[in-house]
């Protein structure tokens, strides 16, 4: 009995300890903006914890990218979050793509004297991307959206919708997928509507909270996609890739 009962106590020590350095440990939250495209200078922003004592960002895998940091501090508390979970500092970097660099995913490590953290972000080239054209707040002044270019947009401020517009065939299954820069500080939602601006379809989360729609109509013409955050905020950390494509049935 007295065997089980330290052995019970050693795994509580154990488990707390454990929590204890996770809550004390290097960790990023969210990056800004949710993507960068090849051939540009970027500036990227990185929020997580304990990266205001950060001296280095560097690419492991990709010596052909430079970084310069220029700025480290302590995060503001956005609206209705708390920062012990969405992270109490950041960092903001100068990064220069090459033109030749090819899409996909790009690795970055934080360095700290506390250790290292890993993140990733999204990079696309200048034929597969592009942006959104604001003012795009309503049905008629929606950004037009190709199927398969991958669209970068930001939920700019508290109660902020994008409105995008495409051409859809009928009985054609489409997929819509929603990716942020940070999950924990961008809930966001998709809503879908007809050219009569009737109602199809909506997603809030997904696998994780990004959320995928998948719909098909019955008439050919546009569809409009109305993307905004589910809680009605918005703000530099509510930046998202928008991709609408055709599902291939499998024969």
């Amino acid at each position: 009995m007295m065997r089980a009962i330290l052995i019970c106590l050693f795994a509580a020590v154990f488990s707390a300890s454990a929590e204890d350095s996770k809550k004390g440990s290097v960790r990023i939250t969210a990056t800004e903006p949710v993507a960068i495209i090849s051939g540009t200078r970027a500036v990227l922003k990185i929020r997580g914890f304990k990266l205001n004592e950060a001296p280095e960002l560097r690419f492991p895998n990709t010596p052909a990218v430079t970084a310069e940091i220029k700025e480290k501090k302590e995060s503001p508390q956005p609206p209705g979050l708390d920062n012990k979970t969405v992270g109490d500092s950041q960092l903001l970097a100068e990064i220069l793509l090459p033109a030749d660099f090819p899409a996909g995913l790009l690795d970055y490590v934080v360095v700290t004297p506390a250790g290292e953290a890993i993140g990733k972000i999204k990079v696309f080239t200048t034929d597969s991307s592009a942006e959104e054209k604001e003012p795009n707040n309503g049905f008629k002044e929606a950004t037009k959206l190709q199927l398969g270019i991958s669209m970068i947009g930001t939920i700019k401020g508290n109660k902020d919708v994008d409105v995008y517009e495409f051409l859809a065939q009928a009985g054609k299954k489409l997929k819509v997928s929603v990716t942020c820069g940070g999950a924990l500080l961008m809930d966001a939602a998709i809503h879908c509507y007809s050219a009569d601006r009737q109602f199809l379809a909506a997603a809030d989360d997904g696998e994780t909270r990004d959320p995928v729609l998948i719909f098909s109509t019955s008439v050919d013409g546009p569809v409009y996609l109305c993307v905004s955050d589910a809680h009605d905020i918005g703000g530099e950390w509510h930046s998202y890739v928008l991709v609408v494509e055709e599902v291939q049935e499998a024969k």
